[in-house]
This record gives C-alpha cells, sequence and structure tokens, in this order.
C-alpha cells in the first residue's frame, strides 16, 4: 500500500492521509483529489500542483513525533564518538508505553482515532 494525500482541488490543501494500493475501488469525495505523498506531505500542508508544503505554523506533539516513527529507533546518534549507539531496550519499551498511553488519552477525550492511530494502538496493546 502506498500513502495518498487528498487534497481539496480549489485550495491544495490537504485535509487527509490514506493508504491505497491505486488500483483497488477509491473515489475521493467531490472536490478533492489524491495524490501520492511524499515525506512533506501532511495533514494542514499543502500541495501547489507539483510539490508537498509543510504548513507554515507546524506544531509537533510528541504524539506526532512517536506516530511517525515506524518503529522507536534501535539506535541513537552519539555526536562525542561520530557513531550510532544502540539504545537500551528499557528506552524503546517507554517510548511504546508512553505512545500507547497517548494514543488511549486521545481516543477518551476524543472518541476520535485515525486509522493509522487505531492500528497503532492495537499493535501496542496486544504486545503489551
Amino acid at each position: 500500500m502506498t500513502k495518498y494525500a487528498v487534497i481539496v482541488t480549489a485550495t491544495g490543501e490537504v485535509i487527509n492521509m490514506v493508504e491505497w494500493d491505486g488500483v483497488a475501488d477509491y473515489t475521493p469525495e467531490e472536490g478533492t483529489e489524491a495524490r501520492e505523498a511524499t515525506e512533506t506531505a501532511m495533514i494542514g500542508g499543502t500541495w501547489n500542483g507539483s510539490v508537498f508544503a509543510l504548513p507554515v505554523s507546524l506544531e509537533i506533539s510528541r504524539l506526532d513525533i512517536l506516530m511517525r516513527d515506524e518503529a522507536p529507533p534501535i539506535k541513537a546518534y552519539d555526536a562525542d564518538t561520530d557513531d550510532f549507539i544502540a539504545r537500551p531496550a528499557e528506552d524503546i519499551a517507554a517510548d511504546k508505553a508512553e505512545l500507547l498511553g497517548l494514543l488511549q488519552t486521545k481516543l477518551a477525550d476524543s472518541g476520535d482515532l485515525s486509522w493509522e492511530e487505531m492500528n497503532k494502538m492495537l499493535t501496542l496493546e496486544q504486545e503489551s
């Protein structure tokens, strides 16, 4: 599956991100279109017809940071040695526990999670 940005055709605003194989029956809502996403495509950003741009004012929450990673990083860069070092398993477990807590809180507060957030929460709950 490939990530696509759902864009308001008239304004270029990115209003949603979806995973789609590009073949299955999918039609964006009227007035929107789907474009294959790049790293800079995100909700709140824009599409100018050739490239995606990040939102002008971007506040990144801890939830956004933890969700951005496919998995918690297992190595960290050490500037003193100019090398990558393994992260302790406790740190990785702590990141996963924090992410699970943030997702559960968001669900309890708003009653709404994105498809990606729901899948991540269910995966983390199965691992714990």
